[in-house]
Parts: structure tokens; sequence; C-alpha cells
């Protein structure tokens, strides 16, 4: 989990100050777990249970997503409350991150898993390899590869405008502040009612308000006024009863919604369903935070549980791709019942097996090698300078050769001292 300084206790989250101390925020990683296993079952839970409501219940652990984006712009702007990302750089580490894993199993999915995923033509695979599919209004495209990777398309969006961002987001007095929150807030509102009462059709809607990368950065720049505010001073008094009021309200949420899919096809309308999630998220958030800057120790800072969430990346990534791949076999097979709930906590077993050995074999060695780089279009340039200065010299050897003048090599240059040796 990345780390940032907390400023003293009251100080507005606009203003500048410097760091008192480095404190992490361990329960946040925890918390990726849960929300990665609310999009496994999300999207594979369906076949583990046999009771019709607990599987409309599943279906509305798409909510994982949005407390992922949330989370990230969260993170990112407590890992640099009190210093400048360098872009260039800060651009390289993420997509060595992102991108190399991502790429291996979408790959994957287009060899291995042609009768399962949605295989688009050419436009789309060149979309989807270059984390563009996003943008693309098909879910032939956008939910093609390893479906999941779409968020990822998100993601490379917000970490492109993050470093402005976030210099924006510093600068803001107390006002700016409180006033770019609820002005963001209020276009996530408006945005999908509008869309709504101009008639604009439910496969449009669904791309705009659950896909749509520019929608989706609503999330992730709350997430961003979040950290800002709690580094500023913001606390909850009582943050074990805020989270457990969270946890009650998703949970109302989630039962609503399932007992109303019964009755209707397409179930709660998503951006109803991810605007009424976000005070729940925000306050789970906030929550963890305060307790973690008070240091309480609980399940959620224990090492297990936080090395979870830091595998939760892979897991998120590998769960479809694995069940797809090893169900023709007939493993995943049950009953339902207490069967099915045991074979699902298998399922899950191995999957984060999977995922740990993706991220310690594949995931980790290869950001290591491509960070050791910090600046690779620095590195780029000097590749460059180093091509010129060996091709210079190359001519001028040739030309000496040629003409037999040494004295047009000029003394000192690579070519002559070559040619001294």
């Amino acid at each position: 989990m990345t780390t940032a300084t907390v400023p003293a206790k009251g100080i507005q989250p606009a203003k500048s100050v410097q760091p008192q101390r480095s404190q992490r925020l361990p329960r946040l990683n925890s918390l990726r777990l849960f929300a990665a296993i609310g999009v496994v079952l999300c999207h594979v839970g369906y076949f583990f249970t046999s009771v019709r409501v607990l599987r409309k219940a599943e279906v509305y652990g798409y909510g994982g997503v949005e407390f992922f984006f949330l989370l990230s712009g969260f993170v990112l702007t407590w890992a640099w409350a009190n210093r400048r990302p360098q872009v260039r750089s800060f651009w390289w580490r993420r997509v060595a991150k992102l991108y190399p894993i991502t790429l291996a199993l979408m790959v994957f999915a287009y060899l291995a898993l042609p009768q399962y995923e949605r295989i688009p033509g050419v436009k789309g695979k060149v979309l989807e390899l270059t984390l563009l599919q996003a943008w693309w209004p098909s879910q032939r495209i956008y939910f093609g590869g390893n479906g999941v990777s779409w968020s990822l398309s998100c993601e490379i969006f917000f970490y492109l405008v993050f470093p402005f961002v976030l210099a924006g987001v510093k600068r803001l007095r107390t006002t700016g502040f409180w006033t770019l929150g609820a002005v963001t807030l209020l276009l996530l509102v408006m945005a999908p009612l509008i869309a709504n009462l101009t008639g604009v059709s439910e496969p449009v809607r669904y791309w705009l308000f659950f896909v749509f990368p520019p929608y989706q950065f609503g999330f992730f720049l709350l997430g961003m006024l979040m950290a800002r505010a709690v580094a500023g001073g913001l606390r909850f008094p009582k943050p074990t009863l805020v989270f457990a009021a969270a946890l009650v309200w998703l949970g109302a949420l989630v039962a609503v919604g399932a007992f109303y899919s019964l009755y209707h096809n397409n179930g709660l309308p998503r951006p109803l369903v991810l605007l009424v999630a976000l005070p729940a998220f925000v306050a789970m958030l906030v929550s963890a935070a305060s307790k973690d800057l008070r240091h309480d120790e609980s399940i959620l800072t224990s090492r297990k549980l936080t090395y979870l969430g830091v595998i939760s990346f892979e897991l998120y990534l590998v769960h479809k791709p694995l069940f797809l791949l090893v169900q023709p076999l007939g493993v995943w097979n049950n009953s339902g019942g207490l069967e099915g709930v045991l074979v699902f906590a298998g399922y899950l077993g191995i999957a984060i097996v999977v995922a740990i050995a993706l991220h310690h074999l594949f995931q980790a060695p290869i950001e290591r090698v491509l960070t050791r780089s910090p600046d690779p279009l620095r590195w780029s340039r000097r590749c460059g300078s180093w091509l010129k200065s060996a091709m210079t010299s190359g001519v001028e050897i040739v030309a000496y050769k040629l003409k037999g003048r040494k004295g047009e090599i000029k003394r000192g240059s690579v070519s002559s001292r070559k040619l001294r040796d």
C-alpha cells in the first residue's frame, strides 16, 4: 500500500503543509479484497447457488468496480499529498503495473476462450490491446477479450490526467474544494437523469454511465477529494459505528435490488445503484482511514488480509478466465445449497492461488524490470543519442578510409579513438 504524510489535525485540505510523519492505511488494502470478491460473485456466483433471490443479489457485486475507482483516487492522492509526481515517470510506473498482466490475460482469452468471450474484429482488438475499448459504445468491443479489462481502460485515463488534476486540487481553498465536490456529485446524478428524459437508448445509457471513462472519472475525483479532506483533518469520531452503518446500508441496497430484480428483468438501473451505494463507500473509506490514523488494530489490519488485498488486482483479472477454462471439465458442478458454497470456496481458493502465482512469477518481476528506468522517455533519448553518435562515427570512419585523410576526423571523436587503437 502506498504511504503518505499526514498534516496536522485541523488543517484545511486546500492548504499546503509540511509532512509530520508517514502513515500507512492497511485497511484500504484489505477492502480491495472484498471489492474483488463482489465482482467475482457478480460474474460467476450464479453458478454456485440455486436460490433465485441470491442469484439476483450477486449481480450487484458490480458495485465493487465503483469502489475500486473511488479507492484508486483516494490512494493515489494520499500517496502524493505532499510531493509532486514526475509526470512521465508516474505514467510509466502505472503502465508498468497495469499493462503486462492485462495484455497477457487478454491474449490468453483470445487464444484459449474464443467460444466464451466476445472476440471482436481487428478494430476491437486494437482498441483492447491499447486499453481504449471503454471509449467505444459496443459491448462486443468494451467487453471483448478478458471482459473485466474495460475498467483498466478507465484507470489508464485516470492516470493520464491525475498529475494535472492533483495540482489543481491542491490549490483549492476550502470553498472551492467543497464546491468542486458538490458539482462533481451533481453531474454524476444529473447526467443519467437527462439521458433518460431525452430518450437515450438503454444500451447507450449502459455504456455512458457504467463504462465511459469521463463519467467514471467523477468517482475517481471524489476519491481524490476524500483523501485531501482526510489529510486536512476530516475524521469520524466513531468510525466503527459508521463503518457498520455503511455495511447495513449496502446490505439493504442489495436486498432491495435483489427482490426488485425478481419481478423486473433488468433490475435496478446501474447508475441509480452506484449513486445510492456511493455514500456507503465514502463512509467506509473515511472510517477505515480514521481508524488507521488512530493506529487501531483489527482483522482488517492483519498481514494476511492486507497481503490478499495486494494480490486482489490479479484476482480481479484472472477469476473469469480461470472459471471458463476449467468449466468444461465439470469441476464446478454442484447442486447449490451447502455444496454450492463449498465448491465456490474451492474455486475462490484456487483463483487466489493462481493470482498469487501470477503476482510473484509474472507481474512483480516484469514490473521491477520495467521500472528500473524512472524515465523511459529520457532513456529512449539517450539510446537515440548513442545510436546517432555511433552512426556518425561509422560514417566518419568510412569517409576516412575512402579519402585516406586522417586529418578530417576530429581529434577526440569516437572514430578517431577507434582508429588510434
